[in-house]
């Protein structure tokens, strides 16, 4: 089985509300990092993203310690890595600005993955991979994609801070993949009308298709059809004592949805496991301490059980 993941891998300087700085790569790192602890051994992991010449032997280096990852989707560009410095005002509430920004992947760079068994989008930047790159790979995958739609819905100003922003073009985006990932601030830019969430669903997004909402900590809900009717159903988060750093929950919770829903076809099973993942991921500093999220998982489970 070969899983892809397209987005960027970012250095992050993390400032969190309370506590020291961190700095690691982020971004995509998250997905990679958490899902490399998951596979089998008959799984390989293709990241596609650009690399700056700066981290490129380093990340290399990095990735030679990854369960499974095939590092030939990396694409060197003669510039520095993209950077976000990401700065919380409260726990889970944060202000982000970019630097040195890379181009849009483009169908050149993803056309000879794209018989891939399952493909993850995250637009970690909001530009990361061109619209027609999307819609071709959509023509020939629409039911291996899961899309976080993340950053798709911020634009950047002069000075690389991050702003609202509903692009005319984001219902192509969300046809494009079976399964779609927001959070609650992201579903509120998009959801002008204010419609209600199966509202929302039935206006815009076709029978076959998953819209997971993410609610930091109060869980997730999902949206779908069955049975011709639409059906909203919703899942409570891990409750965290002590929260380290949030950065990358969302990232972790998507790819840990796709592997458990792969091994299981259940959403219902997979977004508990994704919100298990989510919780763990809390615990953990930038993409650092990654090496002991099956650990914290269990730390975790094992608190909920006693309780």
């Amino acid at each position: 089985m070969k899983i892809v993941i397209i987005g960027t891998i970012n250095k992050d300087l993390i400032l969190p509300f309370g506590g020291s700085s961190i700095q690691s790569f982020g971004g995509i790192y998250y997905s990679l990092s958490a899902l490399t602890h998951f596979v089998d051994d008959h799984v390989t992991i293709c990241p596609i993203s650009f690399i700056g010449s700066d981290v490129y032997s380093n990340l290399l280096m990095l990735f030679k310690n990854f369960k499974n990852v095939d590092p030939d989707g990396l694409i060197r560009l003669e510039q520095k890595n993209h950077e976000v410095i990401l700065e919380y005002l409260a726990p889970e509430e944060r202000t982000e600005k970019a630097l040195f920004n890379f181009p849009s992947i483009g169908w050149e760079n993803i056309r000879k993955f794209s018989t891939a068994d399952f493909f993850v989008i995250n637009m970690i930047t909001g530009w990361d991979l061109s619209l027609e790159a999307f819609q071709k790979l959509s023509r020939k995958n629409y039911s291996k994609m899961y899309l976080d739609v993340h950053f798709l819905v911020m634009g950047t100003d002069q000075y690389g801070k991050r702003f609202p922003h509903r692009p005319e073009d984001i219902l192509e985006w969300l046809r494009g993949a079976r399964f779609i990932q927001m959070n609650q601030r992201e579903f509120g830019i998009i959801n002008t009308e204010k419609l209600t969430e199966s509202a929302f669903f039935e206006r815009y997004l076709q029978p076959d298709q998953y819209l997971i909402i993410t609610l930091a900590g109060e869980g997730a809900d999902v949206i779908f059809r069955k049975n011709n009717m639409t059906r909203n159903k919703h899942f409570p988060a891990i409750r965290v004592d002590k929260i380290e750093d949030v950065t990358g929950c969302g990232d972790v919770f998507g790819v840990s949805f796709v592997w458990n829903y792969l091994q299981t076809n259940d959403v219902y099973k997979s977004i508990e496991f994704a919100n298990l993942a989510a919780g763990a991921k809390c615990f953990l500093r930038g993409t650092n301490e990654m090496d002991k999220l099956l650990p914290k998982m269990k730390d975790v489970k094992d608190l909920i059980l006693k309780s």
